[in-house]
């Protein structure tokens, strides 16, 4: 693990393919493996931002060959897997080909607390840290951006330094049970507004029971601030 002077952690190294493909950092490439790298960054809007593992490599691609084409088989699926077939000039001049499978993994910012919370706090940027990982697959497991966490709340307890995902967090409580707000019931030609008492909590666009304080009669509504809840006119 590398941290950089920017305050950002990269969790595996950045692999680059330079303007020969069999130029690699770190020389960590064959040549055959370099030629399907650049192959596959082609495709990506933002090469920079993704890795290509080749694996396995067939044997007799190990060897110093003449690689004649590189192509796909099997262009990246969601997940990032594909196929790449290899054309090689083998013994006599005779042109073979050699499938080979390779997975891509995409740059991602991931998010952690600073500092340890308890469930049902608020998810506050300060608090925040952003790491920087290659992810295999669509992440989908993962907030995407600041945007997604901003408003929402802890589901459980988090220990600090761990990366939130989508299961540890949660809408915030927008109403509370027993607070007054506002029962609303409009339509295109009224609006009546009355107090009612919450009957439980609930987050926003929740179906939740109200009681109208003037008429002592239990209704449902849905949550639409923190403040007040919606019915059918």
């Amino acid at each position: 693990m590398k941290r950089h002077n920017s305050g950002l952690v990269f969790l595996v190294p950045v692999l680059a393919v330079l303007l020969a493909p069999a130029m690699v950092l770190g020389a960590e490439y064959s040549p055959v493996e370099a030629r399907i790298v650049v192959l596959v960054k082609e495709i990506y809007p933002d090469g920079d931002n993704v890795q290509v593992r080749v694996d396995p490599v067939p044997p007799q691609l190990r060897e110093k060959i003449r690689v004649r084409n590189v192509s796909f088989v099997k262009i990246p699926d969601v997940n990032g897997d594909g196929i790449c077939s290899v054309e090689y000039e083998a013994v006599k001049g005779k042109t073979k080909s050699a499938q080979v499978p390779f997975k891509v993994f995409t740059k991602r910012k991931l998010f952690s607390l600073k500092e340890g919370g308890k469930k049902g706090d608020e998810i506050k940027k300060e608090n925040l840290t952003i790491r920087e990982t290659y992810l295999h697959g669509k992440g989908s497991e993962y907030p995407f951006s600041l945007d997604d966490l901003m408003g929402r709340c802890l589901r459980r307890d988090v220990a600090a330094n761990t990366i939130i995902t989508n299961q540890l967090i949660e809408d915030r409580i927008a109403v509370q049970r027993g607070a007054v707000v506002d029962i609303v019931a409009q339509n295109k030609q009224l609006s009546v507004i009355t107090k009612g008492k919450m009957l439980e909590k609930g987050k926003l666009g929740d179906a939740v029971r109200v009681k109208n304080i003037a008429s002592g009669r239990e209704i449902v509504g849905r949550v639409v601030a923190h403040n007040a809840v919606a019915v059918d006119f």
